[in-house]
């Protein structure tokens, strides 16, 4: 059964090192931004989360780009 594959949506959250606690343990904050439109590559989205990250004061630990598709049964 073939499937077709139809893209819904993008986001990518930033994760920053908040705080390091006496054990050496990080804490972590995030941010998400949402509606990165789908046909964007992940090299243009690293670029921009990295430009984005350079503006917050917290050092950037990972940046993590999540797309949703639907699944349909192809013809």
């Amino acid at each position: 059964m073939p499937v077709n594959i139809i893209d819904q949506s993008s986001k990518v959250r930033l994760r920053f090192v908040d705080s390091v606690d006496g054990e050496g343990k990080e804490r972590l904050t995030s941010r998400t931004y949402s509606n990165v439109k789908v046909a964007t590559t992940d090299e243009d989205v690293y670029g921009v989360a990295v430009d984005m990250a350079g503006l917050q004061s917290k050092p950037l630990k990972t940046i993590i780009r999540t797309d949703e598709k639907e699944l349909v049964e192809g013809l």
